[in-house]
């Protein structure tokens, strides 16, 4: 496609944008992916410069944006990529002024006061120290930047950036059970690249974690806003905001490798296989296998030099590990119907509820229960307990810690593992100096099929158990468009989508497999359910998508900046 039709395409859909964003309410796009920077020029006397070209340039890509500062001497570059700029100001009659290390950050102004010397345009004035929003003076919104080139190196748990904001002033309570300076949970919010990182759903737990894990590798800025929040923050839902911008390709090629890894050598026991040991020290309880190796890489890089860029990433999490389960076995005992109980009399009786159930009603089954399928084909009483007493070779039998003296506790480990997907794309194309477009992908996914251990160890009880997945991915585009240096249009879309399957892959509910059929009430409650019957696991989850986008028209004049635009999410629950 030419840049004749590129501008062609461009110009009518930012026509049709406009038209749109002024039948509806104005209000603010509502992201905080890009920054903005404020420009006001000065001659020696403190007299407002007006008519002075400013060119800003981005130093990953090369790309330009060209501007006069108006009758005030201001002018305000908006919608820029996060990154180190240069500003040159020139004008007649003054020397030439280049500031360097000019930092772009989310949802930030960084403020420029450039006083020009007396001079020819042949001479220049080189400002050499970095211009980055530490204190604005164009906002009354507060917030924080973190900085990931000094953190980067740190062994940051999970490599989870949302640990971070934590740290930032204004934080109180533990873990993820806190706010920012008093806020209620339900005002807190969070977005990847312009589009909502968590669902509503549950917003009453807190919404400042988003649903996909914003790694290291993959986020190049977070800022953490807690208060007084500009109105195009927040998404019309949140006093408090979580910024995430993820990483982009430059005119250079980028890239890292990296590898976290534990395992159970360098692990203590835990204390409960250490009890069931030093109740039964012959057959002792290992140490959970626990084996985490956490890898990945990313490249990043021009496709087009000062054109078209990419940035990929890969990391994987593996965790081939196993859970400690435990269950409620009858004694030998208990199983042959003699059953030992305390009576009033504070002595030791043993019955047997077989032979008084028979005695009771003669229909009943003896004390000799029968050991095969019936006639019907199911299970009966002692071909389940038959299957129960064959999977205690997987595991470690102790007296029962309730002190029930017709049970006994059976200890194993079931496999466990986990794996955690974190794959990233981005891309940004520039055709011409008026337009910009960028798409960006995070994905977090989660596998663990033996998240549901079964009821008892073994094959006969193998279809008992289930698996849990979660996934979950951002996806957004952005499209930034200059009608005239001092209008220009600024488009933001996408979707979140969130779910996870709970049960995963269990069984059809059949009777082809060993059922616990008894209510056994010896065991106190909430331990009971352990002896009332199979736990049948269902596979069934929660989905709730959200789509949103907004669109900003910023209209410079004179000393006046005006933003007209609008906002739009939907989010949908099942």
């Amino acid at each position: 496609m030419s840049a004749r039709s590129c501008s062609l395409l461009a110009g009518i859909a930012s026509s049709v944008l406009t038209v749109f964003f002024f039948m509806l309410p104005c209000a603010w796009a509502q992201h905080g992916s890009e920054g903005t920077l404020s420009v006001t020029v000065v001659d020696p006397s403190g007299s407002v410069v007006a008519g002075a070209d400013l060119e800003l340039t981005d130093l990953a890509t090369g790309n330009s944006h060209k501007a006069v500062t108006g009758s005030s001497g201001s002018y305000t570059f908006v919608n820029l990529n996060l990154g180190t700029y240069r500003l040159s100001i020139s004008k007649s009659g003054f020397q030439n002024q280049v500031f360097e290390n000019v930092i772009a950050q989310a949802a930030r102004t960084t403020s420029i006061s450039a006083i020009l010397k007396v001079g020819t345009q042949n001479e220049t004035v080189e400002v050499n120290s970095s211009a980055s929003p530490v204190i604005e003076d164009t906002s009354n919104a507060i917030g924080t930047t973190v900085d990931l080139k000094e953190i980067e190196s740190l062994p940051l748990f999970g490599r989870d950036l949302t640990a971070l904001s934590r740290l930032v002033p204004g934080y109180t309570g533990s873990g993820n059970n806190g706010t920012w300076d008093g806020l209620p949970a339900i005002a807190q919010g969070n977005n990847i690249d312009g589009v909502i990182g968590s669902s509503s759903r549950m917003k009453f737990g807190g919404n400042a974690q988003p649903a996909v894990v914003p790694r290291l590798e993959d986020i190049q800025e977070m800022t953490v806003q807690t208060e007084q929040l500009d109105l195009n923050q927040g998404f019309g839902q949140a006093n408090m905001q979580i910024n995430f911008v993820t990483r982009r390709g430059t005119n250079r090629f980028h890239g890292r490798v990296f590898e976290d890894f534990r395992n159970t050598a360098l692990d203590a026991n835990s204390w409960l296989n250490n009890a069931a040991t030093a109740l039964n020290p012959s057959n002792p309880l290992p140490k959970n296998h626990l084996v985490l190796n956490e890898f990945g890489g990313s490249l990043g890089g021009p496709i087009l030099r000062n054109k078209l860029f990419f940035f990929g990433t890969f990391g994987m999490a593996k965790q081939p590990g196993t859970a400690t389960a435990t269950n409620y076995v009858l004694t030998p005992a208990a199983q042959q119907g003699n059953f030992t109980y305390v009576g009033t009399d504070g002595t030791t009786h043993t019955l047997n509820l077989l032979m008084l159930a028979r005695n009771y009603n003669t229909t009943h089954p003896g004390a000799n229960l029968p050991t095969a399928l019936d006639s019907a084909g199911t299970y009966s009483p002692g071909n389940v307990l038959q299957s129960i007493n064959a999977s205690l070779k997987y595991g470690n039998l102790t007296p029962n810690a309730l002190g029930d003296p017709n049970l006994q506790t059976l200890t194993w480990q079931e496999p466990n593992p986990n794996t955690w997907y974190y794959p990233t794309v981005r891309a940004d194309y520039t055709p011409s100096a008026r337009m910009r477009f960028n798409i960006a992908w995070n994905m977090t996914k989660r596998t663990s099929p033996g998240a549901n251990v079964p009821d008892f160890p073994g094959p006969a009880w193998s279809k008992t158990g289930a698996g849990y997945v979660n996934k979950n991915y951002t996806a957004a585009f952005g499209f930034d468009y200059t009608i005239s240096p001092n209008l220009i249009n600024d488009f933001r879309g996408g979707f979140l989508y969130n779910a996870q399957i709970f049960a995963n892959g269990a069984q059809p509910l059949t009777l082809d497999a060993p059922q616990l059929g008894w209510n056994y009430s010896g065991v106190p409650q909430p331990f009971n359910t352990q002896m009332s019957g199979t736990i049948f696991y269902t596979a069934t989850g929660n989905y709730y998508p959200i789509f949103n986008a907004s669109d900003t028209m910023t209209w410079q004049r004179s000393s006046h900046t005006m933003n007209f635009g609008f906002s739009w999410w939907r989010e949908l629950d099942h």
